[in-house]
């Protein structure tokens, strides 16, 4: 009888090691807002919701990652079922213009590629875009290409659902 509970618990454990828990939905936004595509990747093929929000109306992970111009979680949100249709704004807020992940790879792209590579991080900052993954992969030379991929993908992605 005294073996009962400890069973119970070896029982337990055993069946947690296996199936493993589910990480927690914040841990997603947190790994794409960093752009670190390895954790984001990870989390999303752990079953992490792909359409987690900032707020109720901000931004999703599908639209920072379209932000920082990051091509391999963007295909990975969409292969996992992330909204490309969605409009948020970035803190939630009512009164300013929601947008799509689309908007925001296009804005990025018309910014990149209308400025010389040396005033890039300048020019972001000045407009309020001081984040630091933004502006390590704007002023990657190959950020106007991912970008295009982004675009594409969303566009195509948006035209499927």
């Amino acid at each position: 009888m005294r073996c009962r509970p400890l069973l119970l618990f070896v029982l337990t454990l055993s069946f947690f090691s296996v199936t493993g828990c589910k990480p927690s939905p914040d841990s997603l936004m947190t790994a794409v807002k960093a752009d670190n595509t390895a954790e984001a990747i990870k989390l999303i093929g752990k079953g992490v919701d792909p359409n987690n929000r900032t707020s109720p109306k901000g931004w999703s992970v599908l639209h920072y990652a379209a932000m920082n111009g990051n091509v391999e979680i963007v295909q990975a949100l969409l292969k996992a079922g992330a909204d490309p249709n969605y409009a948020g704004t970035k803190d939630g807020q009512a009164n300013t213009a929601a947008r799509m992940p689309l908007d925001l790879a296009q804005g990025m792209q018309n910014v990149i590629s209308g400025i010389q590579p040396s005033e890039i991080e300048t020019e972001l900052r000045k407009s309020g875009l001081d984040d630091p993954a933004l502006l390590k992969s704007a002023k990657d030379p190959n950020a106007v290409d991912r970008y295009d991929k982004i675009i594409v993908l969303l566009i195509k992605s948006m035209k499927a659902k």
